[in-house]
């Protein structure tokens, strides 16, 4: 339990910013979201107002820190992993989905116990050597989101290059998605239909699905940003055995100070419509002492810590500003609240003896540019703190040969290693991409989502074999690939589909995808011994005995909705014959008929076949057929034509017209 004994002095320093942050305009006076995302404490509660949704307070900051929300948009994933077998993780926990956004970006879908509503997500960025080396295991570098975190992307990567900052380091970087307004704590109540527990996940739950299923090797750093950044020195002062590096940009470290709980109030009201008492209770309770970063400063001992913020003074357009607009007056308040919180932590830490690298910059306000260029300045520290090589910091590489000559041009960015031994060849990866190089088929890089396709297939150890082509435009704005036994096609509405050399020249005889099929939407699947994948507009077919055929339009539609070959029907025999009138398609134990005027349907092959067939088929007197051949419950089967019914019951052949 901590000390409250102190918790109120430098009471004085909060009060004088009060008036600071005023003069900078109304909309600055109070606290909003990105958590902090806050600014005064002009806003008194009392027992019976304090967290009320629709409070005057939260009324007044409506919208105030709405520049802060982030362009995350959903993206489809290239691969999905079905509940993956990951040993020796707590009851109730299970990673339900993998999805592999790039090769190097996934996401987890995480079954929680402490917040079983719906699944958690958690994306990671993969470290360098994730695929070259696959024995090795890494380091964890934690990134959490500021107030207005959304459910469907970090932050991190909607609004930073944090991806490009660590693709040539050896950490995987984790980042917890979600958690609007919750400061990563575990809440006392229910709140917004939510009941937030994330310490208890992140630090009981996640540690160990890192651990046993994603190669960590036990050593972690941790930031965040605004709220995020308060929420990192809290989980590290709470847990500090899990973490060697506590960092926060632009955190709100003083959270118990007159007028802070006020501030939190109003921002996690401005932010989601949140009741703070749900979180931590009553002002001044113990929950607040024990969530107030600068009072449990003395946990981080023998800890890297590394805290920033700026002054709130805007520098758009200055020489050497990283800011990408003018300030507006809420990122400028809050701001300065960020500043005067975090020189009183490090005022405690002082005093605590806990060394703190603090970072005091002369101007920048309460935005993402000014957090991305502190994360690069902060990750030489978090280097040291997991006791990182120079080879793991960064890449020292030179591409050479061959695959320099393909990589020259700079599509697909900086090299991040040097090339190394596959089999069969060589490989070598690249900040946006990788080249590989065997002696039958030379060098070629490979980039972007054929890319991701290619690697979570097995790259070069798989059916696919090497690169035969880098990637190539298609009409439309597809995108493809070749290698030794098949291609990757890409579209941006489809995603990236294999397909193998075999389906490929099949497809070809209807004018690929400029053809009645179109692209591929779904890997070949294997049923019963053969293959059958997915187009658009159809099939293209492997049998058990390696021979190809297509299946389109609306025989493919009927073919489809009877599982293809794993229903009776089973693979095609024949590809599309046109007849008089329509088209039919033969199959092992049956046939599909077509007309404009009757739609398709299935015929299975039998007595009732053959006498249909004495009658000269769909060309004889009772036409096609209008409906698919049906069993009868009691014993017998029937098919319908156009212009009668045949029927076999108890072993003999009705035909009625």
């Amino acid at each position: 339990m901590r000390d409250t004994a102190s918790r109120f002095t430098r009471r004085s320093l909060w009060m004088v910013a009060i008036p600071v942050a005023a003069t900078l305009s109304a909309a600055a006076i109070a606290p909003s979201a990105a958590f902090a995302q806050s600014t005064t404490p002009a806003i008194s509660t009392t027992a019976s107002t304090q967290g009320a949704a629709g409070s005057s307070g939260s009324s007044m900051l409506s919208g105030l820190t709405d520049y802060l929300n982030t362009d995350a948009v959903e993206r489809t994933p290239i691969r999905v992993e079905e509940r993956p077998n990951i040993q020796g993780l707590p009851q109730g926990v299970a990673v339900e989905k993998v999805r592999w956004i790039t090769d190097r970006r996934i996401e987890l879908e995480i079954k929680s116990a402490v917040m079983p509503k719906e699944p958690i997500k958690v994306q990671m960025l993969l470290a360098r050597d994730w695929h070259s080396s696959p024995g090795k295991t890494f380091p964890e570098v934690w990134a959490l989101d500021g107030l207005r975190a959304t459910d469907i992307e970090s932050g991190w990567t909607s609004e930073t290059n944090i991806e490009q900052l660590f693709a040539d380091k050896n950490v995987n970087v984790i980042l917890p998605v979600g958690g609007e307004s919750s400061f990563y704590s575990d809440w006392l109540q229910e709140n917004n239909g939510k009941l937030y527990k994330w310490e208890s996940f992140l630090t009981n739950e996640l540690v160990p699905i890192l651990k046993n299923g994603y190669r960590s090797n036990g050593d972690r750093a941790i930031f965040g940003l605004s709220m995020g950044g308060t929420a990192a020195m809290n989980l590290a002062e709470r847990n500090p055995d899990l973490f060697k590096f506590a960092g926060s940009f632009s955190g709100y470290l003083d959270t118990t100070s007159a007028g802070m709980p006020e501030a939190i109030r109003a921002a996690q009201q401005d932010a989601g419509g949140y009741d703070t008492t749900a979180m931590w209770g009553p002002d001044g309770s113990q929950q607040w002492v024990d969530h107030d970063p600068k009072l449990g400063v003395k946990e981080l001992k023998g800890m890297k810590v590394y805290v920033s913020a700026g002054s709130g003074r805007d520098d758009f357009g200055q020489p050497g500003s990283v800011a990408k607009n003018p300030a507006n007056s809420a990122g400028i308040g809050l701001e300065v609240i960020s500043r005067m919180t975090t020189q009183t932590f490090v005022d405690y830490a002082n005093r605590a003896g806990v060394d703190v690298v603090s970072v005091f910059r002369p101007s920048g306000v309460h935005d993402w540019p000014y957090w991305q260029f502190e994360l690069g300045q902060a990750f030489p520290h978090i280097a040291s703190a997991l006791g990182l090589s120079e080879s793991d910091r960064g890449a020292d590489c030179t591409p050479v040969g061959a695959i320099a000559d393909v990589t020259k041009a700079g599509t697909i960015g900086n090299c991040v290693n040097n090339e190394y031994d596959i089999a069969g060849g060589k490989a070598q990866d690249f900040t946006s991409g990788r080249a590989f190089w065997s002696p039958s088929t030379g060098a070629h890089a490979i980039y972007g989502q054929i890319n991701v396709k290619y690697t979570e297939l097995g790259g070069p150890d798989s059916w696919l074999g090497f690169p035969t082509s880098g990637e190539k435009t298609l009409a439309g704005g597809g995108r493809f690939a070749t290698f030794q036994h098949g291609s990757i096609y890409w579209t941006a509405d489809l995603g990236a589909v294999a397909i193998p050399n075999d389906m490929i020249d099949k497809w070809g005889e209807l004018r690929w995808e400029n053809g009645d099929l179109g692209y591929p939407i779904a890997e070949a699947k294997e049923i019963n011994g053969g293959f059958v994948q997915q187009f658009q507009n159809g099939y293209v077919t492997r049998n058990p005995g390696g021979k190809n055929y297509w299946v389109r339009g609306e025989i493919a539609k009927k073919y489809g909705s009877v599982e293809t070959a794993k229903a009776k029907l089973g693979f095609p025999t024949s590809d599309e014959i046109a007849i008089k009138g329509g088209a039919y398609q033969e199959f092992e134990k049956g046939n599909i008929y077509w007309s404009p005027t009757t739609g398709a349907h299935i015929i299975y092959y039998g007595d009732i076949f053959d006498a249909w067939g004495k009658k000269n088929y769909e060309q004889g007197e009772f036409g096609f057929p209008v409906e698919d051949h049906t069993y009868i419950p009691a014993g017998g089967e029937e098919m319908k034509f156009q212009n009668g019914k045949i029927s076999q019951i108890n072993g003999t052949i009705r035909e009625e017209r």
